[in-house]
């Protein structure tokens, strides 16, 4: 085997044990959390204000937040 052919392989050789070390090594992950609240499933809640009857309202966490909001109601789920 001529030394170029020698070289060429021990390069590659260890262009291959780069890479597998690289791809075995573990990675950092960054944990954040998410921004605003997780919406999640569907619940009821029920709705009431001062001076006024309950209302049923059906959605999610950020459903009930944006309801609340438009219409100064305090919700709690059933």
């Amino acid at each position: 085997m001529s030394k170029t052919r020698k070289i060429v392989l021990g390069g590659l050789v260890l262009t291959a044990v780069v890479i597998g070390v690289t791809a075995l090594l573990p990675t950092e992950a960054e944990a954040r959390p998410i921004g605003g609240p997780l919406c999640g499933p569907t619940y009821q809640w029920s709705c009431s204000g001062p001076g006024g009857p309950d209302i049923l309202f059906v959605g999610t966490v950020c459903d009930k937040i944006k309801f609340e909001r438009k219409t100064g109601l305090t919700c709690t789920p059933i």
